[in-house]
């Protein structure tokens, strides 16, 4: 079993001298790509999010009743000479 793990090992380690790395001109290139695309999408969602979270909003919120909608009858007169007390009811 050990010599199965060494075997694995130094296959890895031949296959690791295969690869071709990007020079650092490239990862950068690429790394900057990423990034901006990243930020892009982000932007996207962050704006569909926005958009949902304010119409469900919208849709779920109770409806305000507006001055068109309530019909109140029209105020009573409030002049002092129309209310009636104590002091000045007539006498009967």
């Amino acid at each position: 079993m050990f010599n199965n793990i060494i075997k694995f090992l130094r296959e890895v380690q031949v296959e690791f001298k295969n690869i071709t790395w990007p020079t650092k001109e490239t990862l950068i290139q690429l790394s900057i790509v990423v990034i901006s695309i990243s930020i892009v999408i982000s932007l996207i969602l962050g704006g569909f999010d926005y958009l949902f979270t304010k119409s469900f909003g919208l849709l779920t919120q109770p409806k305000q009743p507006t001055e068109s909608t309530i019909n109140l009858p029209p105020p009573e007169s409030t002049d002092s000479a129309d209310i009636k007390t104590e002091d000045n009811a007539p006498n009967q």
